[in-house]
Parts: structure tokens; sequence; C-alpha cells
């Protein structure tokens, strides 16, 4: 039998682990967070009456003890938060990660995000070995997704939705034939870390081009880029685009933000920015 420890969390973590048990394959036990929510993991186990534990196995050597005694084929990973220990992973025929990148590039936290701030034109989605080290491991598949100038971080993780599936199964079906994963190039890797609500803080000398990337990548369901109005009040800022009369191209200063109608203008570096969706807080 064929048989999965499975680690995952929120709407990927579901998706994935819905897949697996369309595929046959036993899921002995499952590591999650609580959600309990209809799109997340641990709701999922529940329904299918699959033993599911919130531990931190960092922390609880009884359950780790008990996992890595079964020596699994698979130890499956998709966006789980804890670090998973080197014996559980050394206990697994196949410890598999499912990553939001194109490894070697973006390794680490929120790399959909860093790829839009960083104006890619291209992500994706990896499925590769996991070793001691992060998003290191030689990898099985990957498919890339197409950035536009109009993507944003939530669009991405919708296609994930669709995606992280889609490449579990496909490095299912080459383990099955017998297929050997290629060892990433260290010398094209990139590591972007965690992001948090704080670093939302728009610089304005930055190009008008960077801070749209900057906003789209952080729009709503996030937490949004931000600035402040002269008030002191905080505009939480969803949408920007160019702003170009000439009227107003030496009124402003750099740093300025001004009511315009029902939106404001931001001077910065290189023009002007019309904020089109905003909340003031």
């Amino acid at each position: 039998m064929n048989e999965v420890i499975f680690c995952g969390f929120g709407a990927l973590g579901q998706s994935c682990l819905t897949e697996l048990i369309k595929s046959g394959l036993k899921v002995t036990h499952v590591l999650t967070h609580k959600e309990l929510k209809s799109d997340s993991v641990d709701t999922l186990a529940l329904e299918n009456n699959i033993p599911f534990y919130y531990s931190d196995l960092r922390k609880d050597q009884i359950l780790l003890d008990e996992l890595k005694s079964k020596k699994n084929k698979y130890l499956i990973s998709v966006n789980y938060r804890y670090i998973i220990p080197m014996q559980l992973l050394k206990s697994a025929e196949y410890p598999l990660n499912i990553h939001g990148s194109l490894l070697p590039k973006y390794r680490g936290r929120a790399p959909h995000i860093w790829a839009i701030i960083n104006g890619e034109a291209f992500t994706g989605v990896t499925c590769h070995i996991m070793e001691v080290t992060v998003d290191t491991g030689p990898i099985y598949s990957q498919i890339k997704i197409p950035i536009s100038a109009d993507t944003t971080g939530n669009d991405i993780i919708n296609e994930f939705k669709e995606i992280y599936p889609k490449v579990l199964r496909e490095t299912l079906e080459k383990i099955a034939n017998g297929y050997s994963p290629i060892h990433q190039k260290e010398e094209d890797a990139t590591y972007f870390g965690k992001r948090i609500p704080e670093m939302g803080y728009i610089d304005i000398l930055k190009s008008k081009k960077s801070i749209i990337n900057f906003v789209r990548a952080q729009t709503r369901p996030y937490p949004g880029a931000y600035y402040f109005l002269p008030t002191g009040e905080k505009i939480i800022i969803y949408k920007v685009s160019e702003f170009n009369p000439n009227e107003y191209k030496n009124t402003l200063s750099l740093g300025s933000i001004v009511k315009f109608n029902e939106c404001y203008l931001l001077s910065v570096s290189d023009g002007i920015l019309m904020i089109k969706e905003y909340e003031i807080t």
C-alpha cells in the first residue's frame, strides 16, 4: 500500500489533500493548523475520517516517534508552517514539498508576492524533494504561470488552487514511472523572506511602475500597501494607476498626497500616481 503522511494548511493544502484522496493513495495521518473552514485541511480530514493533528513535531516526541515508525512511501508538505524534523523526512521514501515559485528562484516565504513586486513576467509551482535546507531539493515537476500587468497576488493564489494538485499528480505519475528528479542549480538560486503588514509602506523614491507592482502584489485580501495622509491618517491602498495631466506636473512636491475627486494623487520619484481604491484608517 502506498501510504501518505500529509502536512498541509489552507485552501492550497486542501486542494492537494483532495487530489491524494481521489488518487486512491491511503493518507494515514494529517498534520495541519487549526482552521475548521469549508476549504481547510482539518475539515477535509474530519469528513474523510483521517486522523489529524495540530502538533509541532519538534515539541511532540510521542507523535514524532509514531509517525517515523510508519516508514510511509510519501511524506507530502503543502503550505505547512512548522519545520518538519529530519527524522521524519528520512523515514519516508519520497518526502515531497510543493512550493509556489519556479525553483531555484524565489526560495523562502511569499514567493508569488515577491515575484510581482519585483516585476517578474512569470512565476510558477514546483514539486521537489524536501531536504534539511529550505526549498533546495531535486525537482520532479514544474508549471510556469505568466504574470500580466494586472495580475494580483490573489489572482495567483486562485491559479495555484488549480495548479498545485496538478503538479502533485504529475509528480506521483513520474515517481510511478521511475523518473529521476533534476538537481537545482545553486548558481541560479534566490531567496526572499517572510512578509509582514508593516512592510507595505510605499517608498515614494521608487518609480511609478515599481509602486504599481508593489500595490497590486498586496491588494485584497492581503493587508495592502499603505501611506499616510497629511492628517496622519493611514491610507491602505488597493489600486493605483499612472496620472499624467500637465497641470499637476510641477504643483506637487515629492511625497505629497492630495484629494482628487473621489481619489487621491500621490507624487513619486518619476511622476504622479492616482489612488483609485483605498481605505482610510
